[in-house]
């Protein structure tokens, strides 16, 4: 594997500008990769994880109108890039976005009242961007989610998202639900972080719950299982939602659940 670099993802035509921006990183000393994001392949997301994981991508930077950010679809297809790439990678990757129609630095392109899987890549702009992506190139921080969200992707075996306590927690039960974009969950599993599990006991297992949250239908499934901290819930995923519901199962009852936002 690679030692390490910034890998620049360019959407739509912005050619000049990412090579004006891998010109400002190179006196860093940092490695730059990148490439052009395939608008509109299906699982667009995957081959470009398994090619940034390759090179050992540290930081990400979008570089993109901010019509094009804004846009569900790619949106969606970086939230799903940036899981399977820190799944891989077993480490967070930090996030910046370059808009080129007149940014306003330091905020979210669009704004967040829930959890988000893009809500901490910052839109930069000015002289000391770089400053900032060098920074985070050499110290990464872990996303403000609820839980730690994880991406693998097998061929024959399908999608699969997993969710995991937060370091030195554990969790009596988990449940996943997905909203948006005819998404849907066909299996789910436990076992220890890394891998998709061979066996799973599932204790108290739920399917095709539905319920309403944040004024949007979910599809859930959950089970009661002790989830600790080297361990993960995984859910086989039908699509790509647009909102994820991640909450506990307590004495068998939908208790409140955080809402992560995907596109």
């Amino acid at each position: 594997m690679a030692l390490g670099c910034v890998w620049i993802i360019g959407i739509g035509e912005v050619d000049g500008v990412a090579q004006t921006v891998a010109a400002q990183l190179k006196p860093y000393g940092l490695a730059i990769e990148g490439q052009k994001w395939p608008i509109g392949e299906k699982q667009a997301w995957l081959a470009s994880a398994d090619a940034a994981a390759a090179q050992a991508a540290h930081v990400v930077i979008v570089i993109a109108s901010k019509s094009d950010f804004d846009h569900s679809n790619t949106r969606r297809e970086l939230a799903f890039f940036r899981l399977a790439l820190q799944t891989q990678l077993g480490k967070p990757v930090a996030g910046f976005v370059i808009l080129t129609d007149a940014p306003e630095a330091g905020s979210s392109p669009t704004a967040n009242t829930q959890f988000s899987i893009l809500g901490d890549w910052e839109v930069i702009s000015g002289g000391n961007w770089a400053a900032k992506v060098v920074a985070r190139f050499h110290a990464p921080r872990q996303p403000k989610w609820p839980v730690k969200l994880g991406l693998i992707a097998r061929e024959k075996l399908g999608v699969w998202l997993t969710v995991s306590p937060l370091p030195n927690q554990s969790a009596k039960g988990c449940l996943v639900g997905v909203s948006g974009n005819e998404a849907d969950i066909s299996f789910h599993a436990v076992g220890p972080v890394g891998g998709l599990p061979e066996t799973s006991i599932n204790e108290y297992e739920l399917k095709g719950i539905e319920f309403e949250a944040g004024g949007q239908p979910f599809k859930a499934w959950a089970l009661q299982n002790t989830i600790g901290p080297e361990q993960a819930y995984y859910v086989r995923l039908e699509g790509e939602p647009s909102v994820i519901a991640v909450g506990q199962l307590p004495s068998g009852q939908v208790d409140g659940v955080d809402l992560i936002t995907v596109a």
